[in-house]
């Protein structure tokens, strides 16, 4: 049996991650957790699973005569050092998945990333450290799961180029003359994904699918001119490759992140999710308005420029989006405030953690004097 531990398990991700793994009788055993600050649904989820650990990362986690508990980020790390794995399931939101995802490696823990922040911010220094420790890095986004299945035993030189599909969230037919009025109710409102909050506001300005498109180039080693990106409202071909030859090769299924996270985790298994049906089944696609999403745009600049830029911008979107959700800028300042912090010089070399904190910091700060 498999040894799994679940960081961030009461969000949409580590959730789903344990409904799979109870409804399937997956072979994995759930030996550690951690939550941010929701003890209760820890704890409840802990018990059902008969853990022997779990972590509060956001507070003083309370005793248990059931299991050990740890709390903040030390604490995680110990539990980590502590208990054995064989692959950790990242499911950590936003930026402060990295330090967890470097803590992973360094215990020589394979990961199943889902934290696509500690990609695009960790960078180059991430893959040198798993390949320092031996580590495999899983992806468990649907695109990139999708992009890792399609991509296994074919040649990286048959490979034209990457496409990643995108829904087009719920603004891809919005008049431009509207985006000024755009509410975050509205924007809340995926048309075909049910996930947590910050991920949909990405989702509708796109920068979830600009941060797909880093860190599709980080996990594969594709130039920005090598990935495409195309529009598919009923998000059922969730990643293509193009092939030299001219083929393309597709994955297809329903929206349900069960299939990408179970296959990270464990390898062989069966009936995940509802077979596909053909029946009535319309696909359409179109190319990205790079006008109506131009954080989209953005992305394969920052591929050209590398260095510290994918790290300011994953800063600024963090905090343009939280101000944006509790209604303190509109849509429209949401995704300039992202746009002006850009313009700044963030081409630096980065080569380990506490410079990329430092740059997070820098472009935070900046980042909140646009708001």
């Amino acid at each position: 049996m498999k040894r799994a531990i679940l960081l961030g398990c009461t969000g949409s991700i580590g959730t789903t991650a344990i409904t799979a793994i109870r409804d399937k009788n997956l072979d994995i055993q759930v030996v550690a957790l951690s939550a941010h600050t929701n003890a209760p649904k820890l704890f409840s989820l802990a018990e059902s699973l008969s853990v022997e650990a779990v972590c509060l990362t956001g507070g003083n986690c309370p005793p248990s005569s059931h299991f050990k508990t740890y709390s903040h980020t030390e604490g995680l790390k110990q539990m980590l050092r502590t208990f054995e794995a064989d692959i950790i399931l990242n499911a950590i939101a936003g930026f402060d998945g990295l330090e967890a995802t470097i803590a992973c490696i360094e215990c020589g823990r394979d990961v199943a990333l889902a934290n696509k922040e500690s990609v695009v911010c960790g960078g180059s220094f991430l893959f040198d450290l798993a390949k320092q420790h031996g580590v495999n890095i899983i992806p468990v986004d649907s695109e990139h799961s999708a992009l890792y299945e399609l991509m296994k035993h074919r040649s990286k030189d048959d490979i034209e180029s990457l496409i990643i599909t995108a829904s087009g969230g719920p603004f891809r037919d919005l008049p431009y003359d509207e985006f000024d009025t755009i509410t975050v109710e509205q924007a809340l409102r995926h048309p075909t994904w049910n996930m947590g909050r910050k991920i949909t506001i990405d989702s509708a300005t796109l920068a979830n699918k600009a941060l797909e498109v880093i860190e599709a180039s980080y996990l594969f080693g594709f130039p920005s001119e090598k990935i495409e990106v195309v529009i598919h409202p009923q998000s059922i071909v969730h990643s293509m490759v193009r092939l030299k030859d001219g083929a393309v090769y597709a994955q297809l299924g329903t929206p349900d992140m069960t299939l990408p996270i179970v296959n990270a985790l464990i390898d062989g298994s069966e009936r995940l999710v509802k077979p596909l049906s053909f029946s009535h089944l319309q696909l359409t696609f179109d190319e990205p308005d790079f006008k109506r999403f131009p954080l989209l745009s953005e992305a394969f600049s920052i591929l050209k420029r590398r260095g510290s830029t994918p790290i300011a911008f994953n800063a600024a979107d963090e905090v343009a989006v939280h101000a944006f959700l509790n209604k303190q800028c509109s849509y429209a300042k949401m995704v300039s405030c992202v746009l002006k912090t850009m313009d700044n010089d963030w081409d630096l070399h980065v080569s380990n953690f506490a410079e990329t904190v430092e740059i997070d910091r820098k472009a935070r700060a900046l980042a909140r004097s646009f708001l």
